[in-house]
C-alpha cells in the first residue's frame, strides 16, 4: 500500500522521468513537439499537486522539499538542455543556468539548518522560477512558430529571460547563504 508521503514524493520524483522524455521529444517534429508540450503541462501539474497534497495531508517535510526541489531542477535542466540542443539558448547561459540549479540544490542540502528560513528569500526564488517558466514558454512558442512557418523574433527575448532568471537565481543563492 502506498502511504500519503510516498505518493507525494512520487509526484515530485516523477518530474525526473518527465524531464528525460522532454529532452528526447523536443524536436522539430509536430507530433513530438505536442508531446513535449503535454509533458510540460504534466510537469507543472505534478509540481502544483505535490505541494498541495503535502499541505492538505499535513505531511510537508524537509525531505519532501528536497524531493520537490530535485524534481524541479531535473525539469529545468532538461528544458535548458533541449533548448540549447535546438539552438534556442546560447551555450554560456545554458551552462550557467545548469550550474546554478545544481549549486542551489547542493547548497540547500549542505546548509539544511537554514532551510526553515527559506521563506525570507522567496521573492528572489519566485522571480527566478517565473523567469524560468517564461523562458520555457518562449522556447515552446518558438518551436511552435518554426513548425508552423510563423515569422516571429523570439531568440533575444529568450536570452534576456534566461539571463534574468540566472541573475535572480544567483541572488537567491547569495541571500540563502547570508541567512542567519
Amino acid at each position: 500500500m502506498i502511504t500519503p508521503r510516498s505518493f507525494v514524493n512520487s509526484l515530485s520524483l516523477s518530474r525526473i522521468g518527465i524531464a528525460l522524455l522532454f529532452v528526447l521529444c523536443f524536436q522539430r517534429n509536430a507530433t513530438l513537439f505536442y508531446i513535449s508540450l503535454a509533458l510540460c503541462v504534466i510537469a507543472l501539474a505534478t509540481d502544483v499537486l505535490d505541494g498541495y497534497f503535502a499541505r492538505k495531508l499535513q505531511i510537508a517535510s524537509v525531505r519532501g522539499r528536497h524531493w520537490d526541489s530535485l524534481g524541479d531542477k531535473a525539469f529545468y535542466i532538461a528544458t535548458i538542455i533541449a533548448f540549447n540542443g535546438q539552438g534556442f539558448l546560447g551555450p554560456l547561459v545554458s551552462w550557467a543556468l545548469i550550474v546554478r540549479e545544481v549549486a542551489l540544490y547542493i547548497t540547500r542540502i549542505l546548509f539544511i539548518e537554514k532551510l526553515s528560513k527559506i521563506d525570507r528569500i522567496w521573492p528572489l526564488t519566485k522571480c527566478h522560477g517565473y523567469l524560468m517558466y517564461l523562458t520555457i514558454v518562449l522556447g515552446l512558442f518558438r518551436m511552435y512558430a518554426e513548425l508552423n512557418g510563423l515569422s516571429v523574433t523570439i531568440y533575444p527575448y529568450m536570452q534576456v529571460s534566461a539571463y534574468a532568471a540566472l541573475a535572480f537565481g544567483v541572488g537567491s543563492m547569495v541571500q540563502f547563504l547570508k541567512l542567519r
